[in-house]
């Protein structure tokens, strides 16, 4: 493990000694500058991992260096190092970002806990925002695999609308990957570092749907022993996802009315209102328009919730989307089954790319991974599913139908052609084979093999 660097800011060349003597003791590697200049200089060619500043400074002082540094690094940890009078100015490094202050002259057992706590500081730090960035490469657009037209369109409209905190409202067949969009769009949101909390509309009993959205005080309701948040409170200052909201019943369309309107809910048993600061997004499978015609949803919440649609397109209407996606679910499986598939075989992919996915983007994630499961080193036709592989002998029959079909139009047309120009010759058949650039050999068999008949006398 590389030696964790300090370095000290300090024009008393004995401070930068006892500094050096000290930490190097302890294991790290210790770089000294005399002057604020000289400071940043070393920042910036040696990326220290903690920094102690001395605010008093020829030159250039310790706040107006440490102004300098915050321009080109806002995250490095940075000591302020103040002698009794001038703990005003410490204060002010504090509100400019200093992470704290020693007073000189300093104790050197309170340095090493400072330093140990720092550098904690400085690698749980570390780890929220690579945990941050890891979040968003698991949930965020890249995960929406696509080249067509019509999913590139999605990207656009997530990319527009993920920054401004307005109601979305996602509409497609199940299986179109509306929970992947809603988390798109909330890790490319302000709200990114905040929950993403999904309630599942489709599945929640209506005995359970109050209770599960807004919570319950103790003693609500027999079995309420102590409060439990509803989801909409833990999803405080981040997204909601409604999946399936065309599920609700009335009586909870009337109260997630309320809710948006509001912005409070009031939890089973509760005496008054809770404001909630959450960002809404909603999808569902179904034709609310319709819905909203016969009478199963409210048009005032429909309303509500469509500020701004994403509609969200079948896997048979995105072209050449299917290989790059089956090669994309080959990769994830063989890394998640510890296999080694190198290919799919183009007659294998002939049939993915044939089939009509009814459902869409999971089915073929289903398909693939029981394909790589079954595979060697190449998909072939026989591990996909038997209604896959029927596509195959569905189509041999439809084509050798077709083309029966077409060579018995084709028959027809020629029979009727020949009659007709034998008529128009007055079945002087030299004169015909002319006319239909055929010689006079062909003419007479093909008479024969349609067995045409003069209505008068042969030529």
């Amino acid at each position: 493990m590389a030696q964790e660097k300090i370095l000290i800011i300090d024009d008393e060349p004995d401070i930068g000694w006892l500094f050096s003597k000290i930490l190097s003791e302890e294991g790290y590697q210790v770089l000294v500058a005399l002057n604020g200049q000289e400071g940043i200089s070393k920042i910036k060619t040696e990326q220290p991992d903690l920094v102690f500043l001395d605010l008093k400074l020829p030159g250039m002082d310790g706040v107006e260096t440490l102004l300098r540094i915050r321009q080109f690094d806002k995250d490095l940890l940075v000591i302020a190092l103040t002698g009794y009078a001038t703990v005003k100015t410490a204060v002010e490094a504090m509100k400019l970002g200093a992470y704290d202050y020693l007073s000189k002259p300093v104790n050197i057992e309170k340095i090493k806990i400072i330093i140990r706590n720092a550098l904690r500081t400085r690698y749980l730090t570390k780890e929220v925002a690579n945990l941050r960035r890891k979040t968003k490469e698991q949930f965020g657009i890249n995960r929406i695999i696509g080249d067509s037209p019509q999913i590139q369109k999605v990207h656009g409209l997530i990319k527009t609308v993920a920054t401004h905190d307005i109601t979305v409202l996602l509409q497609g067949e199940s299986g179109t990957g509306k929970e992947m969009v809603a988390q798109a769009i909330h890790y490319g949101s302000n709200r990114a570092d905040k929950p993403f909390v999904v309630i599942d509309c489709s599945i929640l009993p209506d005995t359970l749907v109050e209770s599960e959205i807004f919570g319950y005080e103790k003693g609500a309701f027999t079995g309420a022993h102590e409060r439990k948040l509803g989801k909409i409170e833990l999803a405080q200052r981040g997204t909601l996802f409604l999946d399936e909201v065309g599920n609700l019943t009335s009586h909870h369309q009337v109260k997630l009315l309320r809710v948006i309107q509001e912005r409070e809910i009031e939890r089973l048993g509760g005496k008054k209102p809770i404001k909630v600061d959450v960002r809404l997004i909603a999808a569902t499978n179904i034709n609310l328009e319709r819905a909203i015609k016969v009478g199963r949803f409210r048009e005032d919440l429909y309303y509500r919730l469509n500020v701004f649609p994403i509609r969200l397109p079948p896997l048979k209407e995105r072209e050449g989307d299917v290989p790059l996606l089956a090669k994309y679910f080959l990769i994830k499986f063989n890394h998640a089954l510890n296999k080694k598939v190198e290919n799919i075989s183009p007659k294998a992919m002939e049939l993915l790319i044939n089939y009509s996915w009814p459902g869409n983007v999971r089915e073929l994630m289903n398909v693939m991974e029981s394909a790589v499961l079954l595979a060697g080193d190449t998909i072939l036709p026989k591990h996909l599913p038997e209604k896959i592989q029927a596509i195959h002998e569905e189509s041999i029959g439809l084509q050798g139908s077709l083309k029966q079909v077409s060579k018995q139009a084709k028959r027809k047309v020629e029979k009727e052609l020949i009659a007709k120009v034998l008529k128009k010759a007055n079945w002087n058949k030299s004169k015909a084979s002319k006319i239909l650039n055929v010689d006079y050999k062909t003419l007479y068999y093909k008479i024969k093999e349609y067995n045409i008949k003069r209505s008068q006398e042969s030529s």
